[in-house]
């Protein structure tokens, strides 16, 4: 019977071409924009899962409240915490320790492949609490011994065109001694939060001053440090006991109230965005959101298939009305639509696969991703796509299979169906939702390209444009930092040059430091950013002087000043800098004169509001210099680039060339917006598309169920443009309904979503016009093909059956 409903159906199929067309087609763009969206967000979903333990292992986070009542938390926590913790502590099994120095230059022992790396140092634990696949070594013994270190095998490959490596050493140029290779860690997943390419024994740190440190060290927040759980310890108690533990041990210096709380791994991806400190931070909204639009778009291709084939019920109405007199049951019937359904969503699922095969390269490339879909796929995966296509195929189905299946052969013969009356008859409904989804898409996908463009031409305070930023690898480099700046300012290409210790724009951690005004009474003084730059950083950023002056070139005495910038001053109650004093404690107290204040400039994503900055001169005791930016005429930028490698090599031959344009790192701030924005775009577009296929089966079922009235409306006179203004206005109706509809759904989204900016744009009334004209527009020309067709039949053929 079975194989009867499948030829029966495949028969029914291939005799309406055009409506199984469309509706495979509907389809198969649902199921495909379904699978990559459901790949997305299930790899989102799925972050720091894969560990064989994830449950049960927790981030130690530091919580600070200032005696103002300012709350800061950072991912860090003192070495002591996982050192005394584990030992006395029976509900920790194990702790996980790592802690990055900065940069250094590594190389193979021929020296024949260098680069930069992160110089991070991590305990034996880390390979124990953590499952990350270890192709080569014992995860026991391999983070043990000093002068140890693992690589992952794409390191690996880039130091010795191979992964097998264990026993080969490595060079790097802080240690004269070389590092043995003791493992080889596959690639880190993408949706890992933790990911490194050498990771060097914690035991190679073997320097008095750094076993001092640690050995007293309950809060520096200077360590990332997990802790791996029993299966029944309370987290909250163990937190408890923790910040005990450090209560008992730390000195208690700071006036700040501090203590530890424990986040599960699970949670570290999309709850970081308040913890300083964290990578690879996620958007939970942006999740749901993204998995309602692709559930949205699947729903939209099943009304489609129900309204397509409403829309084909005249031309089958005789045939199953010949079914039912020749004893075919209601079940049957039922069993055939729905095997219909099945083979079509079936065809559709086929074709959606071949097209993610083929679209995941460039949609990996977009996402920053590493999906796939294969039989290496988890199971999860699997089942969800077989539960989609099996609700698929029975919603799609089951309301034109039940409706058909009920039907009076009378009816059928006579070809009067009606299915629904009214204005909100349930097809009707079903548009009203399609194209209201559309119209919120289309508004979403406006809104997110305004606020970029707005946050990419907007006046930071600082001219970004043109500006190439060197990194300042090595202490020969930084020690003759005047003569390479005095020798790049001679290319000819090369306008201005600065040296500075940060530069906006920022990827690093730009460091913070109290400060407080001499003559205001402050216990602890304000946070503020901090800067060290040289007597050109103004003039290269071109950044404006509102008062006082600038540093003096080579001034001794400039090394005890600073410049700050208007919120600064605000903060400090300084309205002119007349050689006003400002305190800067800390672990190196600093004393300083105010020279000038600086107009406000943007150093961070314009998320951020403007925050307090102090300039202070290259020769302070805070933070050393750490990069060359050099403003470019573009024209011949590899000459020039070139030159500049020249000169670097001629101070230290082993220092490698790194650099970037500042404009480019700044597109980084927005990069998640730009991959929403296009998604967005791309969504909108299907769900319009798939909208007028819908439009497209109602208006030829409308036509099919008016075809006698058009005809006599045609022989008593009636133009073409009227028959298509009759056909057209009750379904541009749907459209207005449905525009009002979206407009407060999409304006409340889109304010909520612009509140993640603290320099925004305002949600004009001409976007949702926009949105809602453009859908009528494609809905009438949707409507307006079918319906002058139809008004340019011949009106005896649909006549004279009469």
């Amino acid at each position: 019977m079975f194989k009867n409903y499948l030829k029966t159906a495949w028969r029914s199929l291939t005799k309406s071409a055009i409506f199984s067309f469309i509706n495979v087609f509907g389809l198969t763009i649902g199921f495909t924009s379904f699978l990559l969206i459901a790949l997305y967000v299930f790899d989102e979903f799925t972050f720091d899962a894969f560990h064989k333990n994830t449950n049960n292992i927790y981030r130690v986070v530091a919580d600070e409240t200032t005696p103002e009542g300012k709350e800061t938390k950072s991912a860090g926590a003192g070495y002591q915490i996982s050192q005394k913790a584990v030992a006395d502590l029976p509900e920790i099994k194990d702790a996980a320790r790592f802690i990055t120095f900065g940069r250094l230059n590594v190389s193979n022992a021929e020296n024949t492949n260098v680069f930069y790396e992160d110089f991070t140092v991590a305990n034996p634990g880390f390979l124990t609490v953590f499952d990350f696949k270890l192709l080569q070594g014992d995860r026991h013994t391999a983070l043990t011994q000093p002068h140890a270190v693992i690589v992952t095998e794409e390191t690996a490959q880039k130091l010795f065109n191979t992964t097998d490596v264990v026993g080969k050493v490595v060079k790097i140029d802080r240690d004269s001694l070389p590092y043995k290779i003791t493992g080889v860690l596959k690639n880190f997943p993408a949706n890992s939060h933790i990911a490194f390419n050498l990771l060097f024994s914690e035991s190679s740190i073997d320097g008095e001053s750094f076993k001092n440190f640690i050995n007293s060290d309950w809060t520096s927040g200077e360590f990332s440090t997990y802790l791996l759980l029993s299966d029944k310890a309370d987290a909250k108690k163990v937190a408890a006991k923790i910040n005990a533990l450090v209560s008992a041990n730390a000195n208690a210096e700071s006036s700040d109230k501090s203590s530890y709380i424990l986040q599960p791994l699970k949670a570290v991806h999309f709850y970081s965005n308040d913890i300083e400190g964290s990578a690879n931070k996620g958007n939970i909204t942006y999740m749901y959101v993204f998995s309602v639009i692709a559930l949205f778009i699947l729903l939209i291709a099943c009304i489609n298939y129900m309204n397509l084939t409403t829309a084909g019920f005249a031309k089958r109405a005789k045939e199953i009305a010949v079914r039912k007199v020749a004893g075919a049951s209601k079940q049957m019937l039922v069993k055939q639509f729905l095997t219909e359904a099945f083979l079509l969503t079936a065809i559709a699922l086929v074709l959606a696969l071949l097209l993610v095969e083929i679209l995941l390269p460039f949609f990996n490339t977009f996402t920053e991703k590493q999906l796939t879909l294969g039989f290496h796929t988890d199971y999860r995966i699997w089942l969800g796509i077989v539960a989609a296509v099996v609700v698929v195929a029975l919603l799609s189905g089951s309301y034109p299979a039940l409706f058909q299946a009920r039907l009076k052969p009378l009816q059928l013969l006579k070809s009067k169906i009606n299915i629904g009356k009214g204005n909100l008859s349930l097809r009707k409904s079903l548009v009203v939702f399609q194209f209201a989804l559309s119209i919120i898409m289309i508004i979403a996908t406006t809104i997110v390209y305004l606020q970029i463009q707005y946050v990419n031409t907007k006046d930071m305070g600082f001219n970004k444009e043109q500006l190439l930023v060197v990194d300042i690898n090595s202490g020969k480099v930084r020690n003759k930092a005047a003569t390479i700046k005095n020798e790049f300012s001679k290319l000819a290409q090369v306008k201005e040059v600065t040296v500075s210790s940060r530069v906006p724009g920022e990827w690093k951690v730009i460091p913070k430091i109290k400060v407080k005004n001499e003559k205001i009474q402050s216990v602890e003084g304000e946070d503020m950013y901090f800067l060290g730059v040289d007597d050109q950083f103004l003039k290269t950023y071109q950044i404006s002087l509102a008062k006082g002056r600038n540093f003096l070139r080579g001034s001794i005495a400039d090394s005890s000043t600073v410049i700050i910038n208007e919120t600064a001053a605000k903060e400090l109650g300084i309205t002119e800098p007349k050689e006003q004093l400002i305190e800067m404690p800390g672990d190196e107290p600093f004393t300083a004169r105010v020279i000038g204040i600086v107009k406000d400039f943007n150093f961070q994503s314009l998320r951020e509001p403007l925050a307090p900055m102090i300039l202070g001169y290259q020769n302070n005791p805070v933070q050393a210099i750490d990069y060359f930016t050099a403003r470019v005429n573009t024209k011949d930028v590899s000459k020039t680039l070139a030159a500049m490698n020249d000169m670097l090599h001629t101070v230290d031959q082993n220092h490698l060339f790194e650099y970037h344009f500042l404009d480019k790192q700044w597109d980084l701030f927005y990069r998640e917006d730009h991959i929403r924005e296009t998604i967005f775009m791309i969504v909108s577009m299907l769900t319009i598309l798939i909208a007028c296929l819908g439009l497209f089966g109602l208006t030829t079922y409308e036509a099919a169920q008016r075809i006698k009235e058009i005809g006599i409306r045609k022989v008593l006179g009636a133009s073409v443009s009227s028959i298509v203004i009759l056909l057209s206005k009750s379904f541009l109706k749907l459209v207005g309904i449905a525009a009002i509809l979206a407009f407060p759904i999409a304006w409340l989204a889109m304010h909520k979503w612009l509140q993640e900016f603290a320099y925004r744009i305002h949600v004009q009334w001409w976007v949702f016009v926009l949105a809602g004209l453009t859908a009528a527009a494609i809905a009438f020309v949707t409507i307006g093909l079918q319906a002058v067709k139809a008004a340019m039949a011949n009106p005896v053929k649909s006549l004279r059956s009469e």
